[in-house]
This record gives structure tokens, sequence and C-alpha cells, in this order.
């Protein structure tokens, strides 16, 4: 079990036992500090945790988080934050976080670092439309967010339409993968749609049979309702994550015929059972 505590220095404190992949992130010493500033005022530090910096979740939201609540769930190590038009959860060991009904994608997780739940700062500034500039003389992250405003929630961002499709189509060909491997195939669709020679919405790409059929879960898979990490993925993909770069092809290798991908196209990455191609 774990239990919250307020510490002297403002911090998200949690004690007891978390989940195993949910480390401290030994890597993030003293030497990793980021010095941080909002409006031109000091805030506590932030942790570079390799190519990303970190910040106390609390220590942020006491900037710029106006008349927000904390609670923290220790089965299963969540923290749900609520304030006006904001509701934000994010579990320790998972790779996103959800704002007002959207996911943001978390490539090295949600951490707890020196007893202190983080975040990455990129993706809270995010959260309330605030501008993050990254100074490379004083190695110092600088925020400005002089009229913060929360963002709007999922059911206005996300086109219902791409949503219920594109996650049929993840959880279709990708539902028994990791939340990478599903993104990815997300991906795959999201670069299609943007590739002059397909079609240019996410349904028409999906159901694209000019050169025959694209995705043989169109015949029948497609339709069974998708998992919650399809859905996940889906959203996290829609808002412009890309871990594929211009992959416009996937195959797995074990079931597919890849010896063509592999003699025309440009491999880029496997991710789980797949291979992606551009």
């Amino acid at each position: 079990m774990s239990s919250l505590a307020e510490s002297t220095n403002g911090h998200l404190e949690i004690s007891g036992n978390t989940a195993e992949n949910t480390t401290t992130a030994e890597d993030a010493t003293a030497s990793n500090a980021v010095a941080m500033y909002i409006n031109g005022m000091r805030m506590a530090d932030g942790i570079k945790v390799e190519d990303t910096t970190y910040v106390s979740l609390r220590a942020f939201l006491s900037v710029i988080g106006d008349q927000t609540d904390i609670a923290w769930d220790s089965e299963p190590d969540t923290v749900t934050v609520t304030g006006k038009n904001l509701e934000m959860t994010a579990t320790v060991g998972t790779n996103y976080m959800t704002v007002n009904g959207r996911c943001f994608y978390l490539p090295k997780g949600v951490l707890v670092i020196d007893g202190s739940l983080c975040l990455p700062v990129r993706e809270l500034t995010k959260v309330f439309q605030a501008q993050l500039e990254w100074d490379t003389v004083a190695s110092a992250v600088s925020i400005t967010a002089d009229d913060p405003s929360v963002i709007e929630d999922g059911e206005s961002f996300y086109n219902s339409e791409d949503l219920y499709w594109l996650s049929h189509l993840i959880n279709a060909e990708a539902g028994n993968q990791s939340l990478e491997g599903k993104i990815g195939v997300g991906d795959v669709v999201i670069n299609r749609v943007a590739n002059p020679s397909c079609p240019n919405t996410i349904y028409g790409v999906i159901f694209d049979n000019k050169y025959g059929v694209q995705f043989s879960v169109t015949e029948g898979g497609i339709y069974e309702e998708p998992n919650e990490e399809s859905v996940i993925a889906a959203k996290i993909c829609l808002e412009g994550y890309n871990i594929v770069g211009d992959s416009i092809y996937f195959v797995n290798p074990q079931v597919g015929v890849s010896s063509w991908f592999a003699q025309t196209r440009v491999f880029i990455v496997n991710i789980g059972q797949h291979d992606f191609y551009a």
C-alpha cells in the first residue's frame, strides 16, 4: 500500500510500496536538476530524465493550476487532479496521462522521483496552453502563462468518426500488442492520411481498395468493440504523437509476406510483432 503526504517543499509525496516498474528513476539525481521559471519567477527545479524534463506535479500546480485538488489512490498508484474545467489522471508506471478525456503520450512514463510524482513539463504546459522555451545557454526552462486556460475536452477535440474507426482498426490489427505497438499501427493510418497518394480521411484510408484491400481486418475483425488501450492509443495518435516516423506500412513477418517490403521499402522500426516501413 502507498500513502500520500505533502512535504515541506510542496511535492506530492508517496510512501510505501509502489509497483515494481514505478521506480524513482535512479538516474534522475541532483546533477540532472533543471532550473525552471514561470512568468519569470523561479519555481521548484525540474529533473532531466534522459532527454525529457520532469517536474513535480504538485509543485507545478501550486504555481499554475488555480484552485486544483489532488487526490491519491494507492490502488493502482493513481493521482487525480480536479479543478475548474479540469480532470486529470495519471497512473505511475503507465506511459500516458488523461486530461479531460484526452490522452497524452509519455514515452518515459509517469515517474516517482525522490518520493514525488512527476510528469514531463512539456505535456503539463500543453494542458494549460502555456508557452515553453528551453534556454540552451542557461540550461533552464522558461514557461509563459499570463492567463492559463485548460485545453478543450476530448468530446469536442476528437472527431468522433475518426476516433471510432481508428480505435477499431488499432484493436483489430494490434489489440494484443503493447501500447506502443498500438500507437505505431495508428500512426501508419495518420501518415497515410497526410500522404498525397492515399485518401485524405481516416475512414478513406482504412477502407481504401484502389489497389486491393489495404487492411484485411476490414473484412471482419474491425467491427469488434475495441479494448480500452486501443481507444487510448487512437487518442494519442490523434493528438499528433508519432513513434514510427514516415512509415505508411506495417507487417507481421511471421504471418505476412515481408519480402516485398524489405526489397522495395525503407525499414523504420520494429515494435512487438510488427515491422514498420516507409
